[in-house]
This record gives structure tokens, sequence and C-alpha cells, in this order.
């Protein structure tokens, strides 16, 4: 397919309008005038509730769903029920997976259940495919302990990726510092570990691992589209609609992370993707959905697009260790929609941007030579 006078997203921003040859087999060519193409966005964060909650959220779903939000590569979390803690668990995902639109990785638990004492073992479970190792959503480890999966990781060639939570001392900002002070502390004593902390949410967190990247560490982090683009007082009329974990902060903090974004001391954007159905939310439970929202509230953000490739192509990648294959987004910079979640191909309508209007959609993701979504844009 031969797209015309399209933008191409690289490392170092948008190239002039430009024709470019895009490997997918019997699709039409077309005048791509006013659109940008980018390499595939790669979530590096996802619940996808798959096995245990079909009605949150399935693989096929979630993949549709995150097919046409731009995602043509999405990482798996290992809550789920049984916890993804064992390596045959890994490697039925896998192969569930071989069958969807677009590209599937896993993260395999790091203590068994989740529960902070028996380490997983990691090198088995890095044979059967696992591409990090987490108990996302838990964060049970001591610092005897945490060493000890820093060490298991590092000999398994993996990452380890934290939820950065104190528990026992809730949800609040100090929790948030104490997790990501403690996870520094046992990666400067553990050599080839690397850590990845997840969904930073607050300006102490920003300091903490600012000042571990120059001192040498080999930390990286992540940070949400909710968390880059809202504050706790935006959502505070969604009552138990807006829970998520962590919550959303301050104007101060938001703005802390724009800027460690900006710098490269928030490596990468993940969507924390969390469908929940409408009862458990409703109940109070935790988490948004990601996908199909993110393309447009990131580029809300008036990122420059280097910091948008660096952010959302090429350091998710790089942190698990993927290369940028031929999977492409086309995006209309310019389609003004207003979100509407029954819409959502995702069995999880929970979203605090239902109702916004938004700017900035997908039109097509090409994922391994094929097209697996085309949008027909209707402008709001």
């Amino acid at each position: 397919m031969r797209l015309q006078n399209v933008r191409v997203m690289g490392p170092t921003g948008l190239s002039l309008p430009t024709s470019i040859e895009v490997d997918a087999p019997g699709a039409v060519d077309r005048d791509a005038s006013g659109l940008i193409l980018s390499p595939g966005w790669l979530d590096l964060h996802a619940h996808l509730r798959d096995p245990g909650f079909p009605a949150k959220e399935t693989l096929q779903s979630g993949a549709t769903s995150a097919a046409f939000g731009g995602f043509t590569h999405v990482v798996a979390m290992a809550n789920t029920d049984p916890v993804t803690d064992r390596p045959e668990q890994v490697r039925a995902l896998i192969a569930r997976a071989a069958g969807l639109p677009i590209r599937m990785s896993f993260v395999a638990a790091v203590t068994m259940g989740l529960e902070g004492q028996t380490l997983t073992d990691a090198v088995a479970l890095q044979r059967a495919g696992a591409v990090a190792l987490s108990d996302d959503g838990r964060h049970l480890m001591d610092l005897v302990t945490l060493r000890r999966a820093l060490t298991a990781a590092a000999e398994a060639g993996l990452p380890l990726l934290i939820h950065a939570q104190i528990e026992r001392l809730g949800d609040g900002p100090e929790s948030e510092a104490a997790a990501v002070t403690q996870a520094l502390e046992a990666l400067a004593a553990v050599p080839r570990a690397r850590l990845h902390v997840q969904h930073v949410s607050t300006r102490a967190s920003v300091d903490l691992i600012r000042t571990a990247k120059r001192q040498g560490l080999p930390v990286t982090a992540e940070a949400t589209p909710h968390h880059l683009a809202l504050t706790a007082a935006e959502v505070v009329a969604l009552g138990p609609q807006g829970n998520v974990n962590p919550p959303l902060r301050s104007v101060d903090d938001r703005e802390a992370l724009r800027q460690a974004l900006v710098e490269g001391v928030i490596d990468a954007i993940a969507t924390d993707h969390a469908p929940h159905d409408s009862g458990a939310k409703a109940a109070g439970a935790n988490g948004f959905h990601g996908f199909e929202t993110a393309v447009p509230v990131v580029m809300g953000l008036g990122l420059e697009d280097r910091v948008l490739y660096r952010a959302c192509v090429e350091r998710p990648r790089e942190i698990i260790g993927q290369s940028i294959d031929e999977e492409w987004i086309l995006i209309d910079p310019a389609a003004e929609w207003i979100v509407d979640a029954s819409s959502f191909k995702s069995r999880g309508k929970n979203t605090p941007f239902s109702g916004r209007r938004l700017r900035g959609r997908i039109v097509m993701t090409l994922c391994r030579g094929q097209v697996v979504m085309e949008r027909v844009m209707q402008h709001a």
C-alpha cells in the first residue's frame, strides 16, 4: 500500500509530507494528506483480565480495543486468576495470543500468587517467553525479598517492574516515595539488575528517579495518560468512577510528570489499561480503560513529536528488549470527537474522559502486514 502526502513520525519528530510504501499487500493506496504515519505504539502496562475475569476483558476484546487505540503491541500484567506465576501459564497465554490482531507479550509474577514471599522461577519464566517480572497491583515485598527478586530477574535477563506503593502506608504520595526509595536502594545493591517503576504519579518520585539516573543506576519509569492529563480535582464529581491506583494527584505533581517526560527521566507512557464491568466500578474498583483514548490524550499534552516517539514507540520496546517491527498506525491529528464509552471495543467502559471532546484519532492500524483496523472518519 502506498500512502501519499503523509508525514512520518520518527526519532527526530515529523518528516515533511512524503510518499511511502507500507507492507500491507492488497490494501488500497490512499492520499494521506494531513495524516501522520507512526510505528505502532507499544503499551508496556495493561491488564487484560484473562484468565479469570471475562466480564471485564478477554485477550480478544483487549487486542481489538488496543488496535482501535493505535497499539500494535501490548504487554499484559500477571494479576489474573490464576496469577501468571508458572511457566506453563506463560506458554499457554503466548499460544492463545498467536491468532490475535496485534502482538501481545506477557509479564510473569515476581512472587507466587503476588503474595510477596516465595519467588517465582525467573529463569524458567523467561525461557517460557515472559518479557518481564512484576507483581503489579500489589507490592508486598520487603527490602530483602526485593533484593532477591532483582537478583533472580538479573540472572534471567529480565527487567523487574514494580508497583510503587507500600500498601501499609495507604495510597498517598508518601507511600509511593517510600516504595521508590526502597526499590532504588535494592537496585544499588544488585549488579546487572534492571528496575522499571510503573505508573509514577508524584513529584517526589520523579525527583528520586532523576537522582538515581544521574548516579548511573539502571532504572526506567513510566507515567500514564491520565496522570499526565488530569488532576484529582477534575474527577471528584465522578465519585467511584474516578477511582484509580495510584490516585490522580495535584497540579504540581502533574506538571512534574510532564517535565520529567520531556527530560527523559520518565522514559515511557503506558496506559495501565484496567477495564472493569459497571458493577465492579460502581462498587469502588480502581482503574481506567486506557487503550482507545490514549493517542488523543497524549497528543493533547503539547509534547514535541520526538518526545512522543521516544515515549510511545522507542523506549517501551527497549525496556522489554523488542525491536521496532513493520507495524504502523495512521493518525488524523485534526479529528475531533466526543468520547462515548459505549462505543469502545473493550468490555471495560470505565473512562474519566467520557463526554469529553478530544482531538486526534486512529484512522488505520497495521500489524504483521495486515490492516487490522480501519476507521471511516466522522468529525464531531
